[in-house]
């Protein structure tokens, strides 16, 4: 069972993984074993002395993601990581820390309070959310919360709020290759599944019109939505986790979360997309041809060596792309 952090929550970043956090994901870090200067700074930085830590479990950082209670009551999260743990994670984290000191203050946002930086570790101190993660198997309630405060979220950063963040093609160019990657290869992996082997031309010639579909709004986008980035508390969810944010058009979010929903119990990703407000009146075949890059990402990143650090990610990222390629044979209706 994915573990619930308590006041504020966080699994980390997934280097260029994605993907939610099964059962089996990698173990953190304990707040004990960061360095001392970490440590030291997190105090400095939060104003206060640590009287009690608490740290989280599940997700896909390798590094620490720890709840920090102070003295006088007040509560603040802290995220580290070294080189040595992974070898992609910190670059995460300091993409993270740009694009969370810009975010704009809304209900729906974290509140980033400082950033430390030595060149090996980094590390991110949030203030402290009242809330915890979804339930899974997801509940109906939770499930509409989430849907309409990602809708509320997409709105409140049109325009993009952000001026120097990337496009969606350009942040995400190399992620939306995955079946490219798989067609030029001298060999096909073993792994692939029989469908996708069938139709790779065809998939691999759908890509650069997913990186056209995503590009096609102005909006802040999340780039990584799953219920481990996703903190309910009295006043609606928060969306934490934003090292892949970009700007682009809001069904992106969607399609790529949608997979995971199903997984966790909740509805097929078709009634998902229904009910997601910001994708009335999108072009279906704009939708099919992102769907086609999701699902080549989650099918060639499966077939990847394993992550360092984390062990879970590969056999997630399995049932993400099966999922998505079930919906994605769905809509094309290719048998």
């Amino acid at each position: 069972m994915r573990g619930r952090p308590g006041p504020v929550g966080d699994n980390g970043p997934v280097g260029e993984a994605g993907g939610g956090a099964p059962a089996a994901a990698g173990q953190h870090l304990p707040w004990a074993e960061v360095p001392a200067p970490v440590r030291a700074w997190a105090e400095r930085a939060a104003g206060s002395t640590v009287l009690e830590t608490r740290d989280a479990t599940g997700g896909f950082s390798p590094g620490c993601c720890t709840v920090l209670s102070l003295r006088g009551g007040r509560t603040v999260f802290v995220k580290a990581v070294g080189s040595a743990l992974n070898p992609h994670s910190p670059r995460m984290h300091r993409r993270e820390a740009r694009v969370a000191a810009a975010l704009p203050r809304a209900a729906r946002l974290p509140v980033l309070l400082d950033t430390f930086d030595d060149g090996d570790w980094i590390a991110l101190l949030y203030e402290g959310i009242a809330g915890a993660l979804p339930a899974t198997p997801w509940r109906e309630d939770d499930l509409t919360a989430v849907l309409d405060g990602l809708a509320d979220l997409h709105e409140a950063l049109t325009p993009c709020p952000i001026e120097a963040i990337e496009p969606a093609s350009v942040r995400e160019a190399h992620l939306f290759s995955g079946w490219r990657s798989l067609a030029e290869a001298a060999e096909l992996p073993d792994g692939l599944d029989e469908w996708s082997r069938r139709h790779l031309d065809r998939l691999a010639a759908t890509e650069p019109a997913c990186l056209a579909a995503i590009d096609d709004g102005d909006t802040l986008l999340h780039g990584d939505i799953r219920s481990d980035n996703v903190l309910l508390g009295q006043a609606g969810p928060v969306f934490i986790d934003w090292p892949h944010a970009s700007r682009g058009a809001p069904v992106r979010d969607l399609v790529g979360w949608a997979p995971s929903v199903a997984l966790e119990g909740g509805p097929e990703p078709a009634e998902l997309l229904a009910r997601f407000r910001p994708a009335a009146g999108t072009d279906p075949d704009a939708v099919t041809a992102i769907l086609a890059g999701v699902a080549g990402f989650f099918t060639a990143q499966a077939l990847g060596p394993p992550e360092p650090g984390l062990p879970g990610l590969r056999p997630f990222q399995d049932a993400q792309g099966v999922a998505a390629r079930a919906w994605l044979r769905e809509r094309t209706g290719w048998n």
